[in-house]
């Protein structure tokens, strides 16, 4: 157990440099420490990587869904893989569900749009939808208003070029794996630093940015961090049980996955097949 106990901080750290994710170490409590499966005396937490809950995913139909979802998903192309390659995530792509089979998104080219929901399942192999606790439908329908008033409005790649380099640097917060408060001022310090604030965004919006701000008009913020340092892969952990890099408001709830992936869904029919479900 001391042999253990002296390795921790070697191994742990080798672990956070190989994975480049965000990890938080804290104290088992009194009831984990005398549990008989407690190896050590310490709880280890990962960023998860993958997009579904400790549970398992779980399938849902367009009717499960809220007016203010929010749509994290995996676009069918090479730019999304590529993305997906640099963040080590599973998204990146963010849209928001307006109801009536119905979905704004801020992309490239066409900026601010609202499109139907059947072609955006079409557009992505991938679509997980998180909710946020307490939306009432006033502040739905002011969500749905401003994304109306903001149709045509020029996608932020400013924004966007500058968000690629800091999702690098900002894996310097998460060498101190003991301190929330150290990593929550580290990043703000740096994303200060790297990307400025909304007012450097002229009004444009890239697809995370929009979410946040469309939000924050509705009297709901998902977080205090400026909609410009949100990413679509910070929204995704920012979900229950996941070690979130920005901090949010009120943790995003799990509601399922409109669409699922090819891995995934090969994984589970194999689970099926040997009958471990």
């Amino acid at each position: 157990m001391r042999l253990a106990q002296r390795l921790l901080p070697l191994i742990t750290g080798s672990l956070l440099l190989v994975s480049g994710c965000t990890m938080h170490i804290s104290e088992n409590t009194p009831a984990e420490q005398d549990s008989d499966t407690a190896a050590l005396p310490i709880n280890i937490q990962l960023q998860r990587i993958h997009s579904y809950p400790e549970g398992g995913s779980q399938i849902i139909d367009a009717s499960a869904m809220q007016a203010g979802d929010i749509l994290l998903s995996s676009p069918i192309g090479p730019t999304s893989m590529g993305i997906r390659l640099f963040s080590g995530s599973s998204v990146s792509h963010a849209a928001i569900y307006l109801g009536n089979e119905q979905v704004v998104e801020a992309v490239g080219g066409s900026g601010v749009q609202i499109i139907s929901l059947d072609k955006m399942v079409d557009h992505n192999s991938k679509i997980i939808v998180l909710r946020v606790p307490q939306l009432s439908e006033q502040q739905a329908l002011s969500i749905r208003n401003f994304s109306e008033s903001k149709v045509g409005i020029k996608y932020n790649y400013n924004g966007v070029a500058l968000l690629a380099p800091f999702m690098l640097t900002r894996q310097l917060c998460s060498l101190n794996p003991f301190s929330s408060t150290f990593r929550n001022s580290c990043m703000n310090t740096l994303a200060q630093i790297q990307l400025g604030s909304d007012e450097d965004a002229n009004g444009k919006f890239f697809c995370s940015q929009f979410i946040i701000e469309a939000y924050n008009q509705a009297g709901l913020p998902i977080t205090a961090s400026a909609p410009v340092w949100v990413s679509p892969v910070d929204l995704l952990h920012m979900r229950e049980g996941d070690i979130a890099s920005l901090t949010p408001n009120k943790q995003l709830l799990y509601i399922g996955h409109l669409k699922r992936g090819v891995v995934e869904t090969a994984a589970i029919s194999v689970k099926t097949i040997l009958g471990l479900d």
